[in-house]
């Protein structure tokens, strides 16, 4: 009899310790998935930036080009000037007729 309840005291301690392990993983884990969001708010920041400053870049490549005539361009330049400028045009198109819409 004494031995059973000596195991039983061993099991109810192993199990208040797995369920305290239980408890400690649960936390790292919430604080993992919080860290993880974090991160992913941060990246997704910086890829806006990215692209900001390559708009940026293109803007600035179109002025020059347009300001320096003379300054010779790739082929595949020109190709990447234009598509922006008509990108851009596009988008002014759009918003153009989003204002017109709501008048």
């Amino acid at each position: 009899m004494q031995e059973l309840l000596s195991r039983l005291g061993m099991i109810q301690k192993k199990l208040h310790q797995l369920i305290e392990e239980k408890k400690t993983i649960a936390q790292t884990n919430k604080d993992l998935k919080r860290e993880n969001e974090r991160l992913q708010r941060i990246v997704s920041i910086q890829n806006e930036t990215i692209k900001m400053q390559e708009q940026k870049l293109k803007v600035k490549e179109i002025i020059e080009a347009t300001l320096n005539p003379d300054q010779e361009l790739s082929s595949n330049k020109k190709r990447e000037l234009k598509h922006k400028i008509n990108e851009m045009i596009k988008e002014v198109d759009y918003l153009i007729n989003q204002i017109y819409q709501n008048h």
